[in-house]
């Protein structure tokens, strides 16, 4: 009996160790890569490290530990209009891309005739390259002969402005450009839902159970984890948005973002304000972690109503 105990704990030890080498070349990519730039990033906020001392950061002293912040939260013109931003694409990102891709998924799942062409026909946008998507939206949007600007010269015959540089509808129009092309996430819901065995189908149907409600009722609550995860990366993805900013406004007529101002701040200032650029991807990281915490305490408190 003592044998069989004394291999079991050796075959426990020797899995053990095999997870640990198998994840070892993961977890030393991790700290060397992301949780030291995260750290440096959290200490150089702290700091004073600009063009003056680019190789050399100095610590603030404790009497002005808080200098950048208060920079940044009070002095800066900017931030306010990109933090209210970032938040306005996070919330789009959750409440509009996601059920857009839940929607998609499912239609598709349905297996239509000509299902497989829209479906790689909805992935293409996904693996364009943002700036070629950026020069496509240019014309799109353009005041002379972009599409857009057309369709509101029927209701406004005197519209002349860009709908890029016009406060308000900027925003939309911003929004527009990326919110519709959720290849990625739909080709992930998708997958979950044909992994759906199909004798929970056939005995809902038993059930009577057909239509939308199978999709209510079965579909989405076996495919809610990814509908987490795909709600996490929505959020995130909108939070962190820049390519779009950069490529339709360069950040012109209010549509900065957080991920903008770290540019201006660190790139296209004159004076390299790496501190408070760093200072702001501070704020950046706790937003994201705001995000990854409220859809998780959302579908948590899906499930306990469920219960």
């Amino acid at each position: 009996m003592s044998n069989k105990v004394l291999s079991l704990k050796n075959r426990k030890k020797q899995k053990s160790r095999f997870i640990f080498l198998f994840l070892l070349p993961t977890l030393i990519c991790f700290f060397l890569f992301y949780f030291y730039s995260v750290v440096s990033i959290f200490v150089t906020s702290f700091t004073k490290w600009d063009y003056s001392n680019l190789n050399n950061p100095q610590f603030l002293g404790w009497d002005n530990l808080f200098d950048n912040y208060k920079y940044i939260f009070t002095e800066y013109p900017f931030f306010s209009e990109a933090l209210r931003n970032s938040i306005i694409w996070a919330i789009v990102g959750i409440v509009v891309g996601v059920p857009l891709s839940l929607t998609v998924a499912i239609a598709l799942s349905k297996k239509l005739p000509g299902w497989k062409i829209s479906r790689n026909l909805y992935i293409i946008p996904s693996i364009i390259s943002s700036a070629a998507m950026g020069l496509i939206f240019l014309q799109i949007y353009n005041p002379n002969y972009g599409v857009v600007n057309q369709v509101i010269r029927l209701f406004d015959p005197d519209f002349q402005s860009s709908v890029l540089l016009t406060p308000g509808i900027n925003i939309v129009a911003m929004t527009c450009a990326y919110i519709f092309f959720a290849g990625t996430a739909t080709i992930m819901i998708l997958g979950q839902i044909f992994a759906i065995p199909k004798e929970i189908y056939e005995a809902a149907i038993l059930d009577n159970i057909t239509g939308w409600r199978r999709e209510w009722y079965i579909t989405i609550p076996m495919i809610k984890e990814t509908i987490k995860t795909i709600a996490i990366m929505s959020g995130t993805a909108g939070f962190l948005l820049y390519n779009e900013v950069f490529f339709l406004t360069n950040g012109a007529a209010g549509t900065r973002s957080i991920s903008y101002i770290i540019r201006e701040l660190a790139v296209a200032s004159a004076r390299t304000q790496y501190s408070r650029a760093n200072t702001v991807g501070v704020v950046q990281i706790i937003g994201g972690m705001l995000i990854i915490l409220c859809v998780n305490l959302v579908f948590r408190e899906g499930k306990r109503s469920k219960k």
